[in-house]
């Protein structure tokens, strides 16, 4: 396995409990497949965030995204970490970038989507990534119906390989029923 990739991953091991120190986000996307769903069939290093209450108002959750990073960001200063902080004009601050030693771990927030179909559950790395990774983790991941109900939006938009590549280890573990169709159509508004 490419050394840079498993440095970053190590990485993303210690970024994560710092960013994920309550329940304010929740992992999605192909880090959520590769490392905790999956046994690390590719390479992912980054930390999708899903913002899971929908309850809020845009502007209050947009406030909460925001003071989550910073407070994520400040976290992984007082522990040596070299942080970043992005801020986009019509969000504010929903993207940070995590340096140490030469290696990058981007952490993002999805500002547009927020909440999830189903309930979020706290996840451990699956025993290959643990074991690969030496790392011991147990973070807030969305639901496999969630997960892949955004990876089939992404597979349908961009057509990146990675994207098609998680879609088509999707169909051949399940069959395709109303679950996946609801989730597909949420994730598509």
């Amino acid at each position: 396995m490419n050394q840079t990739y498993l440095d970053t991953a190590r990485l993303l091991t210690q970024v994560a409990p710092l960013v994920f120190v309550d329940d304010t986000f929740a992992l999605k996307g192909g880090t959520a497949i590769n490392l905790f769903i999956r046994d690390m069939p590719r390479l992912s290093v980054d930390l999708d965030l899903v913002f899971p209450d929908h309850s809020l108002p845009r502007d209050e959750a947009l406030a909460r995204i925001n003071e989550a990073i910073r407070q994520s960001a400040e976290r992984l200063k007082t522990r040596g970490f070299q942080t970043h902080v992005l801020a986009t004009v019509d969000a504010g601050e929903t993207k940070l970038l995590v340096r140490r030693a030469g290696i990058e771990v981007k952490v993002e927030v999805n500002f547009v989507m927020r909440g999830t179909v189903y309930p979020v559950r706290s996840m451990a790395l699956t025993p290959m990534a643990r074991d690969t990774l030496l790392a011991d983790l147990e973070i807030p991941v969305v639901s496999l119906e969630d997960v892949y109900g955004g990876k089939l939006v992404a597979a349908m938009d961009r057509q990146h390989p990675r994207d098609l590549f998680d879609v088509m280890q999707l169909f051949g573990d399940y069959a395709l029923d109303k679950t996946w169709t609801r989730n597909y159509a949420r994730h598509h508004d």
